[in-house]
């Protein structure tokens, strides 16, 4: 599927000009097709199809896992980033992590979950020009340090981070490296096995077009053997003892009952979900997903660093000025610009005055390029940026 004929799925295209993907991406028509089929059979025939239910998620599962090049047991659904970020700290807390190094201007799906937690953060602060130097991340490491975590693209400016730098650094400290992943998946290449990362968490609705409800976690194989996952339910355990109230306890026999104690679950990372989901969010991955697969991440993110390159061209003839280099290595679908007055009210203009959708982030006005977007689009923004009047800041 080329980009072009992505773009003709996606009805909106069709009377907005949609630059905010960093924020939500547009519903395409097959993954409204997938979630209003689920919606239909649940209309006519209730719950019968649950056994299918259960094995197409399992089909998912497998699916999302060779996507990011990870294997079923180590990829569960959660209902979000900041979900996958409190499982990462507790695993952390449990193998005897306190400290984790971050950026100054992670998104605070990446922090708070973490801080909440109890860890330390220590972070790292971002150059003048936008960008973070692996020599900065190096230098910040105390002896108190067990991981790294890092977004593949800041989501207030646009840097995408060198990963496997990023990765190269963990394995030679000996530390847990951990990947946010909501500006990345369906936007960047990830293969969690090549960049040996042990945690990555993500969402469904942003560059990854499958609208929102669905939380991406993975959790690397041998954390799952040395550490218990944090909770569970009654899907937690093997199929097969599902419908057991006591399975796995150890139960003391007395003259009123019995007591019981103790249990344990899969050790998968799909045993957090621990019990019924949203099962239409499945759906809308699946179908987004088979987009993903035609489109091929490479060429998303070579249409996008090729968009912006223009879109930045573009800008500057104008007089504004990108938060961040434009550098091909580090360029992501994200490009925030200073404006006089408050963002807000231009993101506002834009969008009554022209039908042209982006978002108010890092100081600026943030306008978000993805595989469905042209050059039409970008000529449309420019045109609407002179005709609201919208000034450098």
């Amino acid at each position: 599927m080329t980009p072009t004929e992505l773009r003709s799925q996606i009805p909106l295209l069709q009377n907005f000009t949609w630059l905010n993907a960093a924020a939500s991406s547009p519903t395409p028509a097959p993954v409204y097709a997938a979630m209003n089929g689920f919606l239909e059979e649940t209309l006519k025939t209730g719950d019968l199809g649950y056994p299918g239910w259960a094995r197409f998620k399992d089909e998912v599962r497998a699916r999302l896992a060779r996507f990011i090049g990870a294997t079923p047991a180590e990829v569960g659904f959660t209902p979000s980033t900041s979900f996958g970020f409190h499982v990462i700290a507790q695993l952390l807390k449990a193998r005897g992590i306190t400290e984790v190094l971050t950026l100054e201007t992670e998104f605070p799906s990446t922090t708070l979950p973490m801080l909440y937690d109890g860890l330390t953060l220590r972070a790292v602060r971002m150059r003048a020009d936008g960008t973070y130097a692996l020599s900065d991340l190096e230098a910040a490491l105390t002896p108190k340090t067990g991981a790294v975590a890092v977004s593949a693209v800041q989501y207030a400016s646009g840097f995408r981070i060198d990963l496997e730098a990023v990765s190269q650094l963990c394995r030679a400290r000996g530390l847990t490296f951990i990947i946010n992943a909501a500006q990345g998946l369906g936007h960047v290449p990830l293969d969690v096995k090549k960049l040996g990362a042990h945690f990555l968490a993500a969402t469904s609705h942003k560059w990854f077009m499958a609208g929102y409800g669905t939380g991406v976690l993975f959790v690397e194989k041998s954390w799952l053997q040395s550490v218990p996952l944090p909770f569970g339910g009654w899907l937690s355990v093997e199929p097969s003892e599902q419908f057991l109230p006591w399975s796995n306890a150890q139960v003391v026999e007395d003259a009123t009952g019995f007591t019981a104690t103790g249990t344990k679950f899969r050790k998968e990372t799909s045993a957090l979900e621990a019990g019924g989901g949203s099962w239409v969010g499945l759906y809308a991955m699946d179908a987004a997903l088979a987009l993903h697969e035609a489109v091929t991440p490479a060429v998303t993110l070579e249409r996008i660093v090729g968009l912006q390159l223009k879109l930045r061209a573009g800008l500057r003839k104008l007089g504004f000025v990108p938060s961040t280099p434009d550098e091909p290595a580090t360029l992501s679908g994200i490009c925030v610009i200073p404006v006089q007055g408050p963002p807000l009210e231009v993101v506002r203009a834009l969008l009554r005055e022209a039908n042209v959708a982006t978002t108010p982030r890092g100081g600026g006005v943030r306008i978000s390029t993805h595989v469905y977007n042209d050059e039409g689009d970008l000529e449309r923004l420019l045109a609407a940026l002179q005709r609201v009047g919208v000034k450098p800041g």
